[in-house]
């Protein structure tokens, strides 16, 4: 089951998604500081909708991380901060530091002590970003690579902020159940035409061949 919704995630997610059957958040909020509430409203909507076993896994910049971890922390157990970096860089001119990473910031129901299926890299490098789809588009090679990590066939996958739709083909190739939000219209017809093309059945299957920094 692949289900995208056009729509506002914030209004339309309660009434959609039951509490407590989430197995595995996947999702890439804007980062700016106006969209902190954002990732206030993911923290507070992961504790709603995960599994005891589930687990939350967001992309986060690094200027405000520490925002971010306040709200998580509120109301999930910090788990790891995967570390993704990626070939390009971008320069951070108010504190003057030339960034080449990102985070993967994952964390779960307090009180559990939930585990992947398999070893997971805590620093997983990229040679580039995926624009094809959205012009904040990530890698679709990192994503499958977290997603088979954290989840096996057949679990239902979130993503409450949609964009381009990275996180829906993967799982549409991996066999996980999605739930995908995206408000903007224009950007959900994109997604929604990509993902009628995504299924390859030479795709299942395919074996990751890793190096220790998580390149092929």
């Amino acid at each position: 089951m692949i289900n995208l919704i056009e729509g506002n995630a914030l209004e339309k997610a309660e009434s959609i998604i039951t509490a407590g059957s989430v197995d595995l958040i996947f999702t890439d909020p804007p980062y700016a500081k106006e969209f902190h509430y954002l990732y206030e409203w993911l923290a507070k909507e992961a504790a709603r909708a995960l599994k005891p076993d589930g687990f939350l896994i967001a992309y986060v910049g690094p200027y405000w991380k520490d925002v971010v971890m306040g709200y998580f922390g509120e109301h999930l157990q910090y788990f790891y901060d995967f570390v993704l970096v990626h070939g390009d860089t971008s320069i951070l001119w108010p504190r003057k530091i030339v960034s080449g990473y990102k985070s993967l910031l994952c964390y779960h129901q307090r009180g559990e002590k939930p585990l992947p299926r398999m070893n997971v890299l805590g620093k997983f490098s990229t040679s580039s970003q995926d624009k094809r789809f959205h012009n904040w588009g990530q890698s679709e090679f990192e994503a499958r690579y977290y997603i088979d990590c954290f989840t096996e066939e057949s679990d239902l996958v979130v993503d409450y902020f949609l964009g381009g739709g990275t996180t829906a083909e993967v799982c549409k190739r991996l066999d996980r159940n999605f739930i995908g939000f995206e408000i903007d219209k224009a950007t959900f017809d994109s997604a929604r035409a990509r993902l009628d093309g995504a299924l390859g059945p030479d795709e299942r299957g395919r074996q990751y061949n890793l190096g220790i920094d998580g390149q092929k």
